[in-house]
């Protein structure tokens, strides 16, 4: 009985090891995702902290107003950009800044004021990304901690007050969430879906891409390269029916998303089109996805492999899983040739943000290009025959 199942095992362990591709990318993936994650917890963690980007608008233009940003741009905490509110209101709507300001005329005057009689006084407006809230909450800390280091002296006329002997906060806040129907907790819902289940399509693109190989495998393929079929017109039909079935999955994904957590595209002729372009461009490039898959390797072991360390790393680095601004600027950089932020941006773009077909077009550009090179590779490496042995 022992010696039986001795040999089990080391049946098993022969089988593991002789594919010697596939033992490598087992070791890689848990390595390399180890590896992703301890690098951002331990730059997370440096002397030299991550600024937050924001915009600021200044319709004070006081001495408060000047004085202010001098000290919010010399901050350790933020990088500062001075705008005015229609160019604020689109890049924060964009997904590009997580936060604007808008210092409202008078502001200075009318917030001393109200700190000497104790009083009332007006309010920043802040313009804010309701799916970065970590960064926003950190802007918006120093911005009142310099808020209230200048507002004394102004206040007090040239004394050293400081803000422990200015008890009384003299501003308000008015926040705005630049959303179609300003919800944050919807918008988060809504940015979580797309990210989710674009992974989660690229993953069935996976094991559609397994089926495709046994098929070869099991002599499909060769039966039909006797018929008048083509290549491409083969790998064409694969294609589009595995481009309709995304698209039906994409479908229930985002309606039941709709219904439980009641996110929405705005309703407009724009949005809706908008919408449909982006789920159809997503879904082609996932289809092609699975062809490329297919043809990486020559065992579905090592296509399996490959492709689930592909998508794990893109889903890290697109943002499916966090939001981008986690990341390290030179992982935002490389993201951009990542399909994943794309997709999800495009999506996000026409969800919670209530873009258009205009909104949409880079993003959808952009994943038909994926898709023409994930296609033109996948028809270039496929192996239309098993190899012998």
């Amino acid at each position: 009985m022992l010696t039986l199942l001795i040999e089990l095992v080391r049946k098993d362990l022969k089988i593991f090891v002789a594919d010697r591709k596939s033992v490598m990318i087992s070791f890689l993936t848990p390595v390399i995702l180890a590896c992703f994650v301890g690098y951002l917890m331990s730059s997370g963690n440096s002397n030299e902290p991550k600024k937050v980007s924001i915009m600021v608008v200044d319709q004070d233009n006081s001495d408060f107003s000047k004085t202010f940003l001098e000290k919010l741009k010399a901050s350790d905490s933020v990088d500062v950009t001075v705008t005015d509110e229609a160019e604020a209101t689109k890049r924060v709507k964009q997904g590009d800044f997580p936060l604007a300001v808008v210092i409202p005329p008078n502001f200075g005057k009318d917030a001393a004021a109200a700190m000497i009689a104790q009083a009332d006084g007006p309010s920043y407006r802040f313009l804010s990304d309701p799916t970065r809230s970590m960064q926003v909450g950190m802007a918006q800390g120093t911005i009142m901690q310099t808020t209230m280091r200048v507002l004394p002296k102004v206040a007090f006329a040239g004394s050293t007050s400081t803000v422990g002997e200015a008890e009384h906060r003299a501003f308000d806040v008015k926040q705005e969430y630049e959303t179609s129907d300003r919800s944050p907790a919807t918008s988060m819902s809504a940015h979580a879906f797309a990210g989710m289940g674009i992974q989660g399509l690229l993953f069935w693109a996976i094991e559609s891409a397994m089926t495709i190989m046994r098929e070869r495998r099991q002599g499909i393929w060769k039966r039909l390269r006797a018929s008048p079929v083509s290549p491409w017109m083969f790998l064409l039909g694969k294609a589009i029916s595995a481009a309709i079935r995304a698209l039906a999955i994409l479908t229930v994904v985002f309606g039941v998303g709709s219904m439980v957590f009641h996110f929405h595209v705005r309703p407009d002729l724009a949005s809706y089109v908008g919408f449909v372009l982006i789920a159809i461009s997503v879904s082609i490039m996932t289809a092609c996805f699975g062809l490329l898959v297919a043809s990486l390797g020559k065992t579905e072991q090592q296509s399996r492999g490959l492709s689930i360390l592909a998508v794990l790393g893109m889903s890290m680095l697109g943002g499916a899983w966090f939001p981008l601004d986690f990341l390290p600027k030179f992982m935002q950089t490389v993201s951009k040739a990542i399909p994943i932020a794309w997709a999800i941006n495009g999506f996000d773009d026409m969800v919670w943000r209530g873009g258009g077909i205009k909104e949409v077009a880079l993003a959808v550009v952009v994943l038909s290009a994926f898709s023409a090179v994930f296609a033109a590779i996948a028809l270039k490496r496929i192996q239309w025959e098993p190899e012998a042995g």
